[in-house]
């Protein structure tokens, strides 16, 4: 596993042109969808003494109370942020042909090939992202029933139901990431079919998964280290607590980058087709039918006539 793990680091280390766009292009949307909350809020607090409580620090009440005012149509503020969410995703979703081309060959590619690739797969990785919704909502059903039937029960293991969940976003990401990868690399139309064999690949890639659920630990590790930082910042120190939730903002991008350079690295270095290309039958094969021998034909050219026997005498 650590193998593994370090060389899909590495992957997205010599690559990692592709986290600063993510990076660039969340922080772009991020800023555009303030802008209707700065101009809204700004009306309200620009000459108002209660700003000082959001300005030189963060006060729950004050901010609770803010939102309750009718000069803050909040629900008119919900769009934007709404709005700039689905555009990211629909742009990382755009990308994966290209990272996954990118990891699959580990090699620079130049613009023009990366959007190629980015252009090529987007429909095929959309659908994909929609198939892998059907898992989780599978999962909530079941979890649903056996809250129903369970009861009392399942309601007093909320750890054990956290963990079943966790389990089952890194199984069905891994799943899907394969799939991502197996189109790209074989340029794959037939979708159902390559999520099907991908699922038997998963139930044989037992280190890439523990990889997967390695990476999942340490982001987990670092956001919660950087959010118990960021609690404890003095409340003026507006531009470290903006560089702290940037650098994770910068930290969760990366990790989810490292495991798709792990699935990506992983079926690289399988043989093409390997568990995924169907088994074929040995086909007996019936001998061709041997051809006559053919008759040698003699010509006969100098033939010489019989002459005819003489009369006997008596």
């Amino acid at each position: 596993m650590n193998g593994s793990v370090r060389s899909s680091a590495g992957l997205v280390w010599r690559h990692q042109r592709l986290v600063w766009w993510i990076f660039a292009v969340n922080l772009l949307l991020a800023w555009l969808a303030s802008l209707p909350a700065r101009a809204t809020l700004s009306a309200v607090l620009d000459h108002s003494l209660e700003s000082a409580r959001l300005v030189n620090g963060f006060d729950v009440g004050a901010l609770a109370l803010l939102l309750f005012r009718p000069d803050v149509p909040t629900a008119a503020l919900a769009p934007s942020a709404v709005g700039a969410a689905v555009v990211f995703l629909v742009y990382l979703l755009f990308l994966d042909g290209g990272i996954f081309a990118v990891y699959l060959d580990d090699r620079k590619l130049s613009r023009a090939e990366f959007f190629e690739n980015s252009g090529l797969f987007f429909w095929r990785m959309l659908r994909l992202a929609l198939y892998s919704l059907v898992p989780f909502a599978i999962a909530a059903a079941v979890n649903g029933g056996l809250a129903g039937w369970a009861g009392k029960l399942s309601s007093d293991a909320p750890q054990e139901r956290l963990g079943f969940f966790v389990m089952l976003a890194l199984f069905a990401r891994l799943w899907f990431d394969l799939a991502q990868a197996r189109v790209v690399q074989d340029n794959e139309r037939k979708l159902l079919r390559t999520i099907w064999r991908s699922l038997a690949l998963v139930f044989r890639s037992g280190a890439l998964f523990a990889s997967y659920l390695g990476i999942a630990l340490f982001s987990i590790v670092i956001f919660t280290a950087g959010v118990g930082l960021w609690v404890y910042l003095p409340h003026r120190a507006t531009l470290a607590s903006f560089l702290l939730l940037e650098l994770l903002t910068l930290t969760m991008i990366a990790t989810r980058l490292w495991m798709k350079a792990a699935s990506a690295r992983w079926v690289a270095l399988l043989p093409r087709g390997l568990a995924l290309a169907p088994v074929a039958l040995p086909v007996e094969e019936t001998p061709a039918p041997t051809p006559p021998t053919p008759v040698e034909v003699i010509e006969v050219t100098d033939v010489q006539p019989l002459s005819p026997e003489p009369p006997i005498s008596e």
